[in-house]
């Protein structure tokens, strides 16, 4: 899935690393935390709207750029896969997602529908969210200093 969005990548990268508040913008999902920053290594648990309990590790980062997480859910592995690119003033955003795992041959063609009906609606709550905190970011008063 991907989008162009009317704001820079600052803007969106600040919204995926505040796991916290992924529900603002990922509606499956009810709550997020992670055990610690948002760096290689952190391990964190997603709890779904069904109630089903994801436990997940961020496995990549590349600041303002790109990050991947990897999250198991009912025998199999789920990667998420994210990524910003600046196109002048907008930003080129893409989720991409891959199933592995013993039981996702069974589960594949219904958790790929799945993820991409959430995943799009996901990102399109992401474009309103940025694009709003783009127009704010450019209201803002400038300060004098003395």
């Amino acid at each position: 899935m991907e989008l162009r969005m009317n704001a820079p990548a600052s803007t969106i990268w600040q919204l995926w690393e505040d796991v916290a508040n992924a529900p603002q913008w990922d509606t499956d999902v009810r709550q997020c935390t992670l055990d610690g920053p948002f760096r290689v290594g952190t391990q964190g648990l997603c709890v779904l709207k069904n109630g089903l309990k994801m436990p997940l590790q961020i496995t990549q980062v590349t600041p303002l750029r790109s990050y991947t997480n990897t999250a198991h859910l009912l025998g199999m592995r789920l990667t998420f896969s994210h990524y910003l690119t600046p196109i002048g003033t907008e930003t080129h955003v893409v989720h991409a997602a891959r199933i592995e795992g013993r039981l996702s041959v069974l589960y594949r063609p219904l958790v790929r529908r799945l993820l991409q009906a959430a995943m799009g609606q996901a990102l399109r709550n992401l474009r309103s969210l940025a694009e709003a905190r783009a127009v704010q970011d450019t209201r803002e008063p400038l300060r004098a200093t003395r």
